[in-house]
């Protein structure tokens, strides 16, 4: 039986915020994660893809992967999209969705390929979905423990159906090779010959709060009384682009903003996100920033990224008019007005 797309919607709904990992199980004792290597390292099976069709309507784009300097991150971007012109695959009168999309990862060596013990996730959607975009779904590669390294192969498999009885009906695969650079697996050498100093803000505590905002509503945010208030009083405000959907960060009121410079360096553990906090009560030093950066707007607001504000009572020494904020939440699409509903979550001086 086929299905309009508002029922089928319905019916293919799927839970959300699904971790996808990729080490394979299995009921036979005999493919258990006991099998070791001759090294003792236990042997990670390689993840079965399904098979694709010969005709699918599903157009992928070009996928790419982006780690953050130390290594332990990387991005994931690029999905797919429905050439809903495609009459070869697609009947007359049909309404063609993705019901479900998977991210594989395997290490590609001189014999074939293997498993990896990197972590590969996204936010899986919570129902069939017009087009896919993994930096959207906040898909990542992630390694806190040097795990692995070399050369890869990352798979993206996307199923799509007019029929609820039949979700796999189209799918297609698309793949991109990389390679992870063999530092990364590397233990830092620490110098223990010096003495730590200790860093400007260490002892300023900081607490947070969250404040909704929307990109076209007429209103921003007040960081004196940590709400929403309309754009007149705003000290941040954010408008998006109608075509990309980026996010634009603008300050007002003698306000400035930067983005933080912690990704920027080799150390890896204070690489701060809004899935990432830093631990409490977190601390001023935790974010840091170059004042010479300092502008009053910004491109590309998102959740991977905290950003800076201070105002023009700011003192370096006591925390007085800092902030560090992020995107903690935003919908795929924006309402019928064009308009996004932002969620901010803003630390500040305790």
């Amino acid at each position: 039986m086929k299905y309009p797309i508002s029922h089928y919607l319905l019916t293919v709904a799927v839970s959300a915020a699904v971790f996808i990992g990729f080490t394979a199980c299995s009921d036979d004792p005999s493919s258990s994660n006991n099998t070791k290597t001759d090294d003792g390292k236990p042997v990670i099976p390689t993840p079965v893809l399904p098979p694709v069709t010969e005709i699918s309507p599903v157009v992928t784009n070009q996928m790419s992967v982006d780690f953050n300097p130390d290594g332990t991150r990387a991005v994931i971007s690029g999905g797919a999209t429905l050439n809903l012109l495609d009459t070869t695959a697609i009947p007359a009168g049909a309404e063609v969705a993705f019901t479900s999309v998977e991210l594989s990862l395997v290490k590609v060596t001189p014999t074939g390929t293997t498993g990896t013990p990197l972590q590969v996730t996204f936010n899986k959607p919570a129902g069939a979905i017009a087009n896919v975009n993994w930096s959207e779904l906040g898909a990542n590669i992630a390694d806190d423990n040097r795990s692995d390294c070399g050369s890869f192969r990352l798979y993206a498999t996307y199923m799509a159906s007019y029929d609820a009885a039949k979700p796999s009906m189209y799918v297609s695969r698309d793949s991109l090779d990389f390679i992870r650079n063999e530092t990364y697996c590397q233990e830092p050498t620490i110098d223990t010959t010096t003495t730590p100093i200790q860093q400007p803000g260490s002892t300023v505590e900081l607490t947070f709060f969250t404040v909704e905002v929307g990109t076209k509503d007429g209103m921003g945010i007040s960081l004196a009384s940590g709400t929403a208030v309309p754009l007149a009083s705003a000290d941040l405000y954010f408008t998006s682009d109608e075509l990309t959907g980026v996010i634009y960060i603008h300050s007002a009121n003698g306000v400035q903003i930067a983005e933080y410079t912690n990704a920027r360096d080799s150390k890896y553990e204070d690489d701060w996100t809004s899935e990432d906090l830093p631990p409490e009560p977190a601390h001023m030093s935790d974010f840091r920033f170059k004042e010479k950066s300092l502008t009053t707007a910004l491109e590309g607001f998102d959740k991977y990224m905290f950003y800076i504000a201070t105002t023009p009572s700011y003192n370096a020494t006591t925390g007085d008019g800092f902030f560090a904020f992020t995107l903690f939440a935003k919908p795929d699409t924006p309402d019928a007005n064009n308009n996004y509903n932002l969620t901010v979550l803003i630390y500040k001086k305790k």
